[in-house]
């Protein structure tokens, strides 16, 4: 029986499962940004920015192959819906597994994700069959998936140094076969990909809020405490207006077709909201070593820019010229600002940083286009 997909409707939006999945995937994603929170004598552990950073990207690569799918195929059936739930379960188990345990048993959880691709696999070869649209490409996407799932598997036969290889070979592949065969895709629904895109932002960056609230428990309250509590909150404030500031460009935009450079750049952009929210809450409770407040900063602030100006780039080339030099004239802020003896006063100095691109990216807007996008 064929199905109709949402792919066709005119006007379309975000489903509520597609809302609760990326609740589900954000409460996930809170096991993998605590690791940046405890710190030992001023300084975070040996190691924790790779543990962080490899334990990121496998539960952001599910998000990603859903998300993608759902893009695509997603006919909000009772079967689609049932998948989507036990998936949901798998993303909540891989978090769980991803704790410290995983070092000396990580079995458990490279079976786990790989279930959780094959899931997704499974998803596109039965939209191969029952849909109309792009069964060439459903199939494709299929044995795609189900081959990165396969060599990810092999990790679980490895001891830890070297099961690495595979498992993010794995996804390495997935990501070449994806480029390989969207040459026989149609466009994506750009409506729909940066409203799901702009959707998990949001709930991240709420995250972020909960952070500054959680550190202002239980600490002794004086001026600059609540002058950094101001501050941190207004530095959040001033990256959800730079984040969303021209999003409707991205969905007028006729490059990209496929949407990668919009999917696939929110690895760091997601990876920075989760820095940028330790970052605040270190500076309200200033158990961070400067120097390890520095690192923390400046890492943030990169894959911020990044993540964000890499879709912009791609998608709107008479933009290009205005976002690198904006960039660079808040990197020269920033720079300055890391000089600073106190983990307070940087952050400070982050958030003028993110004002002065806010005036310049303003100027720029009204400049090419003749207004503002938010």
């Amino acid at each position: 029986m064929k199905q109709e997909l949402l792919y066709m409707n005119k006007n379309r939006h975000a489903t509520w499962l597609e809302l609760y999945f990326d609740l589900i995937f954000v409460v996930a994603l809170g096991t993998i940004t605590h690791l940046l929170t405890h710190t030992h004598h001023g300084h975070l552990e040996s190691g924790i920015w790779w543990h962080f950073i490899l334990a990121f990207i496998p539960m952001w690569w599910i998000w990603v192959g859903h998300t993608a799918y759902s893009n695509r195929f997603d006919a909000d059936s009772r079967s689609h819906r049932i998948v989507t739930l036990v998936l949901m379960f798998l993303i909540l188990l891989s978090s769980v597994l991803l704790s410290e345990q995983v070092v000396t048993n990580h079995v458990p959880f490279v079976l786990t994700y790989c279930v959780a691709r094959f899931v997704i696999a499974g998803m596109y070869f039965t939209s191969s069959l029952v849909s109309s649209d792009e069964p060439i490409y459903a199939r494709r996407a299929a044995i795609v998936v189900a081959i990165g799932a396969l060599v990810s598997a092999l990790a679980a036969t490895l001891e830890l140094s070297w099961a690495m290889i595979p498992f993010y070979a794995g996804i390495v592949i997935e990501i070449i076969g994806y480029l390989v065969i969207r040459k026989i895709a149609k466009p994506v629904d750009r409506d729909h990909l940066v409203e799901r895109v702009g959707l998990l932002g949001i709930i991240l960056l709420g995250e972020s809020v909960i952070s500054i609230g959680s550190s202002l428990g239980g600490i002794v309250w004086d001026p600059a405490t609540i002058l950094t509590a101001i501050i941190g909150f207004m530095f959040i404030c001033g990256v959800w207006w730079i984040y969303f500031d021209s999003f409707p460009l991205l969905i007028e935009s006729k490059n990209d077709p496929n949407g990668n450079a919009i999917l696939f750049s929110q690895l760091f952009t997601y990876i920075s909201f989760a820095i940028l929210a330790n970052m605040i809450s270190h500076a309200i409770l200033e158990d961070l070593a400067v120097n390890d407040f520095r690192i923390m900063a400046a890492i943030g602030m990169t894959l911020f820019y990044l993540g964000k100006q890499t879709a912009y780039f791609v998608n709107l080339p008479e933009y290009r010229r205005d976002i690198t030099l904006n960039t660079l004239a808040m990197f020269a802020v920033l720079a300055v600002s890391l000089m600073l003896s106190e983990s307070r006063n940087i952050l400070f100095g982050a958030a003028f940083s993110i004002g002065v691109y806010i005036v310049l990216n303003y100027r720029a807007q009204v400049r090419l286009y003749g207004k503002v996008h938010l």
